[in-house]
């Protein structure tokens, strides 16, 4: 029964790497090679335990050793599609090999040990020995994989806040989905040291039970959010460029930014901005962006990210939202407005979620939305 879960799962996770790769939507083309390739090791890791279980191969086959190499680039391949996801213009690197040097160690090593002969093996190792260079290398993988997935963490924190800098949303695009994945595999790399440290899993069924459902729903969930992600720089290879430029620039401490305007150029285009808010409203469009805006303006991406950022002192996300929560307060005062629910307000001044609209308005007022209704009716 245990064979037939492992080999759903391992099914699972083959069918999952077609359709990552297959890619229908053409979304994300290279990040979602790269986390294709990572769900393709896991296929992989999984598949050798199925072999091994089933008896159709040794654990100590050639065959069987050149497939569990794949546990040793699932890390690196992990967090090179984080890379890819979160930088706009990212190409390949020489120094990337480097994250792939401890997978070639150890199919070095791989290559020594067939090289050779069982007669020169030593014979009078103790297992005791063994069990203990065993251990301490399961430690040191585990503090590897836990290194690529505090790395990919912090890149996936960092990018969070680069996406208020382009956007008016974060929902679809925060990839706060591949930040829960990276939260479960620490959880279970820890669980790993444990068990290495404490021998939990040794003749324990439950344990290896356990450790298959957490897989099998890993893949569930990696599907369901996989499928729902959105283009995260949906842009021209020009627009990447400077997007790429404005990431970089607001790394920088302030005092090393560069200043693109004169303090008059400054307030001219501030001037321009503010006119164009008033009039037009493009606040109001859901998913609004800075490449769309400087559009609206005929200014370069940079320029405006520029104005917002010195001129105002907010990123993007925070201006437009503070215009949308100030066009929502007019609302619920306008007895016009009266038959739209507050759901229904947060929709029309471009919001698209309950949550991030009462976040929002709670953020900029101090107040839901329903305290604030409830104030402004009492005060009338």
């Amino acid at each position: 029964m245990y064979s037939i879960f492992n080999a759903i799962i391992c099914g699972a996770a083959f069918l999952l790497t077609f359709i990552i790769f297959v890619n229908q939507n053409k979304i994300n083309v290279k990040a979602n090679r790269w986390f294709g390739s990572f769900i393709g090791c896991i296929f992989l890791i999984l598949f050798e335990n199925v072999i091994v279980d089933s008896k159709i191969l040794r654990e100590d086959d050639i065959l069987n050793q050149l497939i569990n190499i794949s546990s040793f680039v699932v890390a690196p391949v992990f967090y090179l599609s984080v890379c890819y996801y979160i930088e706009p213009v990212r190409k390949w690197k020489a120094i990337d090999y480097l994250h792939f040097s401890f997978a070639f160690l150890i199919f070095i090593l791989l290559i020594i040990s067939w090289i050779i002969d069982d007669n020169n093996k030593p014979e009078d190792i103790s297992p005791e020995i063994v069990q203990k260079t065993i251990a301490i290398f399961n430690f040191i993988f585990s503090l590897y994989v836990f290194i690529y997935c505090f790395l990919a963490y912090r890149k996936i924190v960092k990018h969070e806040k680069t996406i208020k800098l382009l956007n008016s949303t974060s929902e679809n695009l925060d990839l706060k989905w591949l930040k829960n994945i990276i939260v479960g595999v620490i959880f279970i790399t820890i669980f790993w040291v444990l068990d290495i440290v404490f021998q939990i899993s040794e003749g324990n069924k439950t344990f290896d039970i356990l450790t298959s459902l957490i897989y099998f729903l890993s893949i569930l969930y990696i599907t369901y959010y996989w499928q729902k992600q959105k283009e995260i720089f949906p842009y021209s290879l020009k627009e990447k460029e400077e997007i790429e430029t404005i990431i970089v620039e607001t790394s920088l401490p302030e005092g090393k930014r560069k200043q693109l305007l004169t303090s008059e150029e400054l307030e001219e285009q501030k001037i321009r901005l503010l006119q164009l808010m008033e009039t037009e409203k493009p606040f109001l469009e859901f998913g609004l962006s800075l490449v769309k805006l400087a559009g609206s303006m005929k200014i370069s991406t940079h320029i405006l990210s520029y104005v917002i950022n010195n001129g105002f002192g907010e990123n993007f996300y925070q201006f437009i939202n503070r215009y949308r929560i100030e066009e929502a307060k007019k609302l619920m005062i306008d007895s016009e407005t009266d038959r739209l629910s507050l759901l229904g307000i947060g929709f029309s001044v471009g919001f698209n979620s309950k949550t991030v609209f009462n976040t929002t308005f709670k953020k900029v007022t101090g107040q839901t939305p329903s305290e604030y209704k409830k104030q402004i009716g009492s005060n009338l």
